[in-house]
């Protein structure tokens, strides 16, 4: 666990803690510190020189608090807090699907992130883009169920969402902000993922300043079941991150 300012939350860490580069792996929705696919970005990073950590975001799994601490404000705030707790250094965020939404928000508004990676992930959430939105049952019920798989484990684990999730989620487009940030900045598609449209990656971006990269894997959005395609992504992503951390 580290206590942030505002938060306790279960981490993954690997790396020397002195090193001067930061490295934040961002689960997606709902999603765990403990997926394979977090945990071996973790560990490639930190074998590359990285002090690199995954952490459940607030109100999720091994991390304190109610589900209703679950939005994409705390997210937000968790990720600035705990880049503060290590000193503020040159630090690399990278996320998959909402993961990777986090990354690039936190990306384009913390100037301790210097560089920026998103995997298979959404740049707005208001009503008017493409995007994860409500349906008449979550507003009318006031929560969403929602389950995720236990790593190592046959059972689920189960979540009650609150409709203040999506409300709060509304304000959230980083499309305009992407145009002006000159940070080294990384995006990745499956080519057969029905949940973030590839063309919802293409135009996040052809809309980034550059320097930026696009690459593409033969996979769908739950690549974190399949070992060669999270090998593939985090070679990619490591990869990218050796070059702009010299």
């Amino acid at each position: 666990m580290i206590k942030t300012t505002s938060f306790e939350l279960g981490i993954y860490e690997k790396g020397a803690e002195n090193t001067e580069k930061l490295a934040l792996v961002l689960p997606g929705f709902l999603d765990t510190k403990d997926y394979p696919h977090m945990r071996e970005l973790v560990d490639m990073l930190a074998a590359s020189g990285f002090h690199a950590l995954s952490f459940d975001p607030p109100g999720t799994w091994e991390s304190s608090g109610e589900i209703a601490l679950y939005t994409m404000s705390n997210y937000l705030q968790a990720i600035d807090e705990l880049v503060a707790y290590f000193g503020n250094p040159p630090t690399f965020a990278v996320g998959h699907s909402r993961g990777g939404s986090m990354a690039m928000i936190a990306g384009v508004r913390n100037p301790h992130i210097t560089v920026f990676a998103s995997i298979m992930s959404f740049y707005s959430f208001d009503a008017s883009s493409p995007g994860p939105h409500t349906n008449s049952a979550w507003k009318e019920t006031g929560f969403r169920e929602s389950k995720r798989d236990i790593p190592g484990s046959p059972d689920f684990k189960q979540f009650r969402l609150p409709y203040s999730h999506y409300l709060d989620s509304l304000q959230y487009n980083v499309l305009e902000d992407l145009k002006s940030c000159t940070k080294p900045k990384l995006f990745v598609y499956g080519s057969r993922d029905t949940t973030v449209n590839p063309e919802i990656v293409q135009t996040a971006y052809e809309a980034a300043a550059s320097p930026k990269e696009l690459h593409s894997i033969e996979s769908d959005h739950d690549y974190r079941h399949d070992t060669e395609s999270i090998r593939e992504v985090n070679n990619i992503v490591t990869s990218f991150a050796n070059r702009y951390f010299v």
